[in-house]
């Protein structure tokens, strides 16, 4: 099981353990709380979060409620106090949570100023958490709202936690966020996680604070961009401790990948775990990690990345619709891909692509249906560095598509087209100026020279015979048809018997 949010809710314990306690729970109801985490919806895992946190409440303490995105889409302003802070219904809090909808925009840092300012009020200290599943995108600044709320004169601290938050960028503006009112930022990118935090949360609460310890982290072997490393380690392996790769000279809360050692139930306090090294070569910092002490970095050595090498062989120039053969040679990752993208486009822009399949993968990609300049690209874990590239121009395929120029609704029609071969082509009817998804009645190329029958539309109107790529991408060829209304065809005998007269 990999750390990412051990401390986030034993934060939440652990202040309220203290006398007095004022706190505010920003919950995320944004649309994107529907995304799935092993099969659960995160609006789920939060709700089941929410209540093993309260189960363990202390009648002390103060928590209020603040959620956003729960009400109207598109609206930054729908942020609101459900629960002012005071002591806990439990009953009443939960009925609150699991009868949230989330559905609309991420205003998180307006959230955390909202909650700050119903807290304020109060004499007592505040600590707001929140949880958040994206990106600020309601234009504000969190760095900015954070050091603004820091200088207000408010006894005032945001712990926040990225649940599921993948991309870099958004991590720094949640850390942002807490590091700027005192606070910190955790990651959290399943439900396991929270569960293990909820549970090293219990510790933190109950226990006094653990007595100094040390550690030790090694690595296994030399180290090469995004490969697989075994690291040896020694510690205390308290609830929540991790081993991390982390950049050099970073906060001890830095990390990149991970993998938790402090698990429920304690070892001998040393084993082997296996780290994937960072997609960019140089110096980095292997680390033992002790969230609960201060300082929480128990162990750290400096470790030299080295870079591979890799190339991309295609041809300089391909038709749209055909299948392209590609020599791809690099590192070997899951999360690696190897496809075409806009020339110049950022880094998590992609269109076609596949996985490499070794160090040297030999693949096909249908290319871009739009002809144009792309290039295709070697990237490492979906969007952390392009490690190769190749410029690619693509061309307009000749196709055409012959057919009669009128039909009557229902007939069958003989149809002649020409064209690029490809699994999702197809060569069909469609309502005259649809989209290039429209279709009725259709067939797939068979080869460069297709001749087929087709079944005209049952409504009369007008209506085209269309070849289209990739199911919906393009229409590369058409031919209008005009389909008359169906007439009835009444046929009798030249001459009828006595008994039929």
């Amino acid at each position: 099981m990999r750390f990412a949010l051990p401390l986030l809710f034993s934060l939440l314990f652990a202040t309220s353990s203290m006398a007095g306690e004022n706190m505010m729970l920003v919950l995320d109801a944004s649309g994107s709380m529907w995304g799935q985490i092993g099969g659960k919806t995160k609006v789920e895992i939060a709700r089941e979060t929410v209540a093993e946190v309260l189960g363990n409440w202390k009648p002390e303490n103060a928590l209020g409620l603040v959620t956003y995105g729960h009400r109207r889409k598109g609206d930054c302003s729908d942020i609101e106090t459900l629960i002012e802070p005071g002591p806990l219904d439990r009953a009443a809090f939960m009925a609150t949570v699991n009868g949230l909808n989330a559905k609309g925009m991420t205003p998180l840092s307006a959230a955390v100023r909202h909650a700050a300012e119903t807290l304020r009020s109060s004499e007592r200290k505040a600590t707001v958490i929140l949880v958040s599943d994206g990106e600020e995108t309601c234009n504000l600044d969190p760095c900015a709202v954070g050091a603004e709320l820091e200088k207000s004169g408010v006894d005032f601290t945001a712990h926040v936690v990225g649940f599921d938050v993948s991309d870099p960028k958004h991590q720094a503006q949640l850390r942002c966020l807490a590091e700027n009112t005192g606070g910190r930022y955790f990651n959290a990118r399943n439900a396991d996680e929270l569960g293990a935090a909820i549970e090293g949360a219990v510790s933190v609460s109950t226990e006094p604070p653990p007595a100094p310890a040390t550690a030790t982290v090694a690595a296994q072997g030399a180290l090469t961009i995004t490969s697989e490393v075994q690291v040896a380690w020694t510690g205390p392996e308290d609830r929540g401790d991790y081993v991390t790769f982390a950049p050099v000279g970073s906060k001890d809360g830095a990390y990149l990948d991970y993998e938790t050692v402090g698990l429920k139930t304690k070892g001998n306090g040393k084993g082997t775990i296996t780290l994937r090294a960072p997609a960019e070569a140089g110096p980095v910092e292997l680390r033992y990690v002790s969230p609960i002490r201060k300082p929480s970095v128990l162990a750290r050595v400096v470790l030299e990345v080295g870079d591979a090498e890799a190339s991309i062989e295609a041809p300089d120039t391909v038709p749209t619709g055909s299948k392209v053969k590609i020599t791809a040679r690099g590192p070997v990752g899951k999360y690696h891909w190897i496809g075409f993208a806009p020339k110049g486009s950022p880094i998590t822009a992609y269109l076609q692509y596949a996985r490499p399949t070794g160090p040297v993968s030999e693949i096909e990609l249908m290319p871009p249906s739009e002809p144009g300049d792309y290039e295709l690209r070697y990237v490492l874990n979906e969007r952390e560095r392009i490690i190769a590239t190749r410029p690619v121009k693509v061309v307009a395929s000749a196709a055409s598509v012959s057919g009669p120029a009128t039909a009557m609704a229902g007939d069958t029609v003989k149809v002649t087209a020409s064209g690029p071969e490809g699994s999702g082509h197809w060569i069909g009817f469609a309502p005259a100026g649809s989209d290039a998804g429209s279709y009725r009645d259709y067939v797939r190329p068979q080869g460069a020279t297709t001749e087929a029958t087709l079944m005209a539309p049952t409504e009369a109107g007008d209506y085209e015979l269309r070849y289209v790529l990739n199911e919906r991408e393009k229409v590369v060829a058409s031919q209008p048809v005009k389909v008359t209304p169906a007439v009835a065809k009444l046929e009798a005998p030249a001459s009828l018997s006595p008994r039929q007269e």
